[in-house]
């Protein structure tokens, strides 16, 4: 298949050993509530066309216990991998899924949040937080590559759905 072609990710457990993401890749995350749907639920996101081989999808197994202890089912990260390999990557996009109960707690405290409300479903709220700046230096390479792959919350909204 070329690297162009669009493509199904059946994510899960074998999102973690996804690679790159493709300008059409779909990325589907299990998530449930306190109250779990006959099904679950799942989430698909159409990638914009200027991702490529340098947007790759993280995700930290290690790190489930722990987010499920801030009422978080699961995360995805997007992020930019510099040209300059010297450089760390950079987050683009971050999608969460949140018990609905444990968002609306969050959206009560004081300080910046972690992103916005995206979609919801039953029990639980998805969360998307994107870059709010550049991090790389103005006019170098990077900079202009991490500028032409950022995204915007509207777009992440058109691009976003939740599905059974």
């Amino acid at each position: 298949m070329k690297y162009k072609e669009m493509i199904a990710v059946v994510c899960g457990a074998v999102l973690a050993a996804c690679g790159p993401v493709t300008p059409a890749d779909r990325m589907s995350d299990s998530a449930g509530g306190e109250a779990a749907p006959p099904r679950p639920l799942s989430w698909a996101f159409e990638a914009p066309s200027s991702w490529d081989e340098q947007v790759r999808i993280v995700n930290e197994p290690d790190e489930a216990a722990r987010l499920a202890t801030q009422g978080i089912h699961s995360a995805r990260m997007f992020e930019y991998l510099p040209r300059d390999t010297t450089e760390a990557p950079q987050p683009l996009l971050g999608i969460w899924v949140y018990d609905s109960t444990a968002w609306a707690r969050l959206a009560m405290e004081q300080g910046p949040p972690r992103g916005e409300e995206i979609a919801r479903g039953p029990g639980v709220v998805y969360i998307a937080g994107i870059a709010r700046t550049n991090p790389f230096s103005a006019g170098g390479a990077d900079s202009v590559e991490f500028q032409r792959r950022s995204i915007t919350l509207d777009e992440v909204r058109r691009a976003f759905r939740v599905v059974r």
